[in-house]
């Protein structure tokens, strides 16, 4: 297993970014990706002294670790832990992520300024998250967005730029803090199992008036309460979830296009390869043709 290198950049839909000279020493990277086009997913990884938080924008994304697949949709927080095996298994067209390092400081460090015992707790707290995959807020978003808005306008060295960066990190963290602790309603919970139903029975049907019944809400308030909750329509999640599955078909067996398009319920090879690219960037049959390439080069790698 690889440690992640930290390689600083500052691009268009690319940012890697340093805030310890900011005085926010405990978030090494501030992170953005933006992708037009699909990319493979790194190799597996981990981030030694560091958990990662990254806050899904737009894109059908899958992170694994640990023997784990963790769907990651737009108004998700996915978290890895130090030396914790992970990796996005694509990164799709129409990727968009924030992203940070949080450094886990040492006991006698104070964090972000506040006193010994404050520092504890946050710190605490955010190694020993309730939920590795969880809704974020408004109040998350708004401050990733601060981040970058001040990095990129406050002045150089001034102390009136590091006290607003670290002010805006700690919001940020405090507000991992509270969403991942945040007991969801029971529409919510309703809507959880049958999302994961559907994540793992993607080649079922799935009417939104059934949906509604299972979880005791008339049609409106579930197509609502769903879209806020997965981030998006009832329609599209299934249709992601079906090209989820379709990957993993396309990358660990030899079954046809046409085989796979079947199983999972697209009117015809024709409509599957359309769906497919939409989501994905490519057809179906380049993204085989990829993944063939990649595990070739890893091999390659490895020998």
């Amino acid at each position: 297993m690889h440690e992640d290198p930290i390689i600083y950049r500052d691009y268009k839909g690319d940012r890697v970014l340093d805030l310890r000279s900011d005085g926010v020493d405990c978030i090494p990277v501030l992170g953005m990706s933006s992708f037009l086009a699909i990319r493979p997913g790194p190799d597996n990884h981990i981030h030694p002294g560091c958990m990662e938080f990254c806050l899904c924008l737009k894109g059908n994304l899958i992170f694994d670790s640990e023997g784990g697949e963790y769907p990651f949709l737009p108004g998700h927080i996915f978290v890895s832990a130090p030396n914790e095996p992970h990796h996005l298994r694509h990164n799709p067209s129409g990727l968009k992520v924030y992203r940070i390092l949080f450094a886990i400081p040492k006991p006698t460090h104070r964090l972000l300024g506040l006193d010994r015992a404050e520092g504890a707790w946050l710190s605490h707290a955010l190694t020993h998250m309730p939920k590795r995959l969880f809704a974020a807020t408004p109040t998350i978003r708004g401050a990733f967005e601060r981040l970058f808005h001040l990095y990129d306008n406050e002045t150089l060295g001034t102390a009136e730029r590091r006290v607003r960066m670290k002010a805006a990190a700690l919001t940020l963290l405090v507000a991992l803090v509270e969403a991942a602790g945040q007991t969801p309603p029971k529409s919510a919970r309703a809507i959880e199992t049958l999302a994961q139903h559907i994540l793992e029975h993607p080649d079922g049907d799935f009417p939104v008036a059934d949906m509604a019944k299972i979880a005791g809400m008339s049609v409106s308030a579930f197509s609502d309460a769903f879209k806020r909750a997965k981030g998006l329509p009832l329609h599209a999640y299934v249709l992601n979830c079906r090209i989820n599955r379709a990957r993993a078909l396309l990358e660990q067996t030899n079954r046809s296009i046409a085989a796979i398009a079947h199983e999972l319920r697209f009117y015809s090879a024709q409509h599957f390869d359309k769906i497919f690219k939409r989501i994905t960037g490519v057809s179906p049959t380049s993204y085989r043709q990829r993944g063939d390439t990649c595990q070739s080069r890893r091999k390659s790698c490895r020998a």
